[in-house]
């Protein structure tokens, strides 16, 4: 693969990706609905622990012979920052319980944000122990 088709296909378009769903299955929740809040709220949860290290696998699978591994570490840590909390973001602002209960949306993005964390956490472990090492295929 060039190396300018490996950063069209960073960790940067896996992101786009992934809001562009994340977008698509709040919109299912318009009008918003008791079993769609319920459903967003498990999602932004549920997000951070299959998308982070999605985000790994498709960075690590992708990567170009010779690239710079600080570089690619640096732009799939910053991407999924910047992309984690757009999702969650949108996930939150599509939750409408239409009462007081709206005061704790912002749990929603914590909630997802620990997870995320903890998902990058097990992520960069795994790939530092065994992906940069040449044991994963």
């Amino acid at each position: 693969m060039s190396r300018g088709m490996a950063w069209l296909l960073g960790p940067e378009l896996f992101w786009a990706l992934a809001y562009g769903i994340t977008v698509v299955l709040a919109r299912c929740n318009q009008p918003a609905t008791e079993l769609g809040n319920a459903w967003l709220e498990r999602l932004a949860w549920l997000l951070p622990l299959l998308a982070v290290p999605a985000a790994f696998l498709w960075s690590y699978g992708l990567q170009v012979p010779g690239q710079s591994r600080g570089w690619l570490a640096a732009r799939l840590t910053l991407a999924t920052l910047v992309g984690l909390n757009v999702c969650l973001f949108h996930i939150a602002g599509s939750i409408d319980y239409r009462d007081s209960r709206n005061a704790g949306l912002l749990g929603v993005w914590i909630i997802g944000l620990l997870a995320g964390l903890a998902a990058f956490a097990v992520s960069a472990i795994t790939l530092a122990v065994l992906g940069w090492k040449g044991r994963l295929p």
